[in-house]
């Protein structure tokens, strides 16, 4: 009976038989189609589309997730809510597998609609909510994450439900607690505490682990108490093994790993980024694997390990870009500027720098500090401090009114391209009421950078002996801690307050620890500032066959560098290093 239908709609031209392997026709013009429908009567239409519906899904039950948008669209015409639902979500969950993000937060949204209306059980509810939330949160949309957590709320109070209202509290918690543009530390505390208190009345033990996770992001993240969020992290890690939820040990070991750099354990750190890089392959979470990478990328920078830091740097940033991830983009771009700066690859440098402070606003304000920063001091190096100040300037403005515990950065820089225009009283004004001693309990890459100004400061004042003395404390902790990168940045200028002080063997003993260092990490940059130095030690000396030699390599580097520099900043190199 079908088949004569259909033969005698293809001889009087109305459908087309196409050419597959399964029987598919197609109507030769969209009136005739429109007209077709519109023949049908509403009931007509709806039978209609169930019987295709359930037709597919007796024939390709093997297919539910390839052709759910398509049941979706016939279950919903049918008016059948329940299974226009259950595609719906099916639909997001095959769109966000490929990364159509897009796609996946409609599908959510129509599922949750239809949940809602329909009375659906508060799991399926609460399931679909984090879902569109996730997916907003990897776009970057974090104010529209907001709101999702905020509706999700509502309903837990409408529901009476504990156990919806404990998981938008989570949710939101997070969002709070890392640097995004929804950062809020009071307000991720505070969701945290009421998240706690009811996790333990539910006697929800993987919600404690999720909370003190939160609580370990938002100490550490942006630096308020990092040995706090270790002790939190370690409480969360002990929950997660214990009960054996392997996707929230995953995140624990995820953002524990550099909290173990940082503290001087990194081999125990970099287990555990290994560990969890494994469990996000085997989950398929391609979100968390890039941030892996980012962490992996900021933990090798930080040892000195600049070829380990750029190809992590670069598979995550391949990944967050596949993935649409914005957030991950802009992470893994933020500090590794540094790495191809000490390379001499200058022009990738100033490109994913520039890349990581154009999402900064939109998606990770942090770039608008530490990254300007580090392109502020790239400028001020190259003999253009005026656009120095400028940079440092602005990323000092940002951290005051966003971030104040990234203000040692900032400021760092600031003073930095002072000094170099020899604006001694403004470089004075900067640290002004920031303390003088090496603080390393909060965060120590900030207290690092923050002890450096203040060397750098103390140099330019000429007060050698204080300067020696943060410069050994410094220096002390950063070889305790295997930090080569921040064990480097002080020998310079430690070697320089040696000179100052006329203690020439400690100068060169200093630099010859700089030398060995800068050889093994491959920092050509820092190699220059080496060499600079070696050779003003020399001539203070009276060595001046060994500063002419210091000075030959000097400008054998300098020349290779020149090559390699943008335009933009070739020729105050040069005119800078003829000075």
């Amino acid at each position: 009976m079908l088949e004569t239908q259909l033969a005698r709609l293809e001889s009087s031209e109305l459908v087309r038989r196409l050419r597959d392997e399964e029987l598919t026709y197609l109507f030769k013009h969209a009136l005739v189609q429109d007209t077709a429908r519109a023949s049908l009567l509403m009931h007509e239409r709806k039978r209609l589309h169930r019987l295709v519906a359930q037709t597919l899904e007796e024939l390709y039950p093997e297919r539910r997730a390839e052709l759910a948008p398509l049941l979706a669209q016939h279950f919903g015409e049918a008016g059948d809510d329940a299974k226009t639902l259950e595609y719906a979500e099916l639909s997001g969950d095959a769109a966000r597998r490929i990364n159509a993000n897009a796609e996946a937060l409609r599908c959510y949204t129509r599922a949750l609609d239809l949940a809602q209306r329909g009375d659906a059980p508060n799991e399926l509810v609460q399931e679909l909510f984090l879902k569109r939330g996730r997916v907003l949160e990897v776009q970057g949309n974090y104010h529209a994450a907001v709101e999702n957590y905020d509706a999700m709320l509502r309903v837990a109070e409408a529901r009476s439900s504990r156990a919806l209202e404990l998981a938008a509290l989570m949710a939101r918690a997070t969002v709070h607690s890392i640097p995004s543009v929804v950062y809020d530390a009071p307000r991720a505390q505070e969701l945290s505490d009421r998240a706690l208190e009811l996790a333990r009345a539910l006697q929800d033990v993987e919600a404690q682990a999720k909370i003190l996770w939160n609580l370990m992001l938002l100490h550490s993240r942006v630096g308020t108490n990092r040995k706090l969020a270790a002790e939190y992290g370690e409480q969360a890690l002990h929950i997660a093994r214990e009960n054996n939820l392997r996707e929230r040990l995953a995140y624990v070991l995820n953002d524990f790993s550099p909290l173990l750099t940082f503290h001087g354990q990194s081999e125990s750190g970099m287990q555990y980024a290994l560990e969890a890089r494994a469990m996000w392959r085997e989950m398929d979470n391609l979100p968390m694997l890039s941030s892996n990478y980012g962490y992996a990328a900021m933990s090798h920078l930080l040892l000195g390990d600049y070829d380990e830091a750029i190809a992590a740097a670069e598979e995550g940033l391949r990944i967050s870009r596949e993935i649409g991830n914005s957030w991950n983009e802009a992470f893994t771009q933020t500090w590794i500027g540094q790495a191809y700066i000490e390379r001499g690859e200058f022009e990738k440098a100033m490109t994913v720098m520039h890349a990581a402070i154009a999402l900064g606003e939109s998606v990770f304000p942090p770039t608008l500090i530490l990254t300007r920063s580090d392109l502020a001091r790239l400028y001020t190096d190259c003999g253009q401090p005026e656009r120095g100040i400028e940079l440092a300037a602005l990323a000092a403005q940002v951290a005051e009114q966003r971030f104040p515990a990234m203000h040692p950065v900032a400021a760092g820089a600031l003073v930095h391209a002072y000094l170099a225009r020899e604006m001694l009283p403004a470089a004075r004004e900067v640290l002004r009421d920031s303390p003088e001693e090496f603080q390393p309990d909060a965060n120590p890459f900030y207290a690092g950078d923050l002890a450096l100004a203040h060397i750098e400061l103390l140099s330019a004042e000429k007060n050698f002996a204080r300067a020696r003395g943060l410069s050994d404390e410094l220096l002390g902790y950063m070889r305790a801690n295997k930090m080569r990168q921040y064990q480097l940045a002080v020998l310079l200028p430690y070697a320089q307050v040696c000179l100052g002080m006329h203690d020439f063997d400690a100068a060169e003993q200093a630099l010859q620890e700089a030398r060995a260092l800068a050889q093994d990490m491959h920092a050509q940059w820092s190699m220059l500032r080496v060499l600079e130095t070696a050779r003003a030690l020399a001539m203070a000396r009276g060595e001046q066959d060994t500063a002419d030699a210091h000075a030959a390599k000097v400008n054998t580097l300098r020349e290779h560098f020149a090559a390699r520099m943008p335009a933009e900043l070739r020729a105050t190199f040069v005119e800078h290093g003829a000075k």
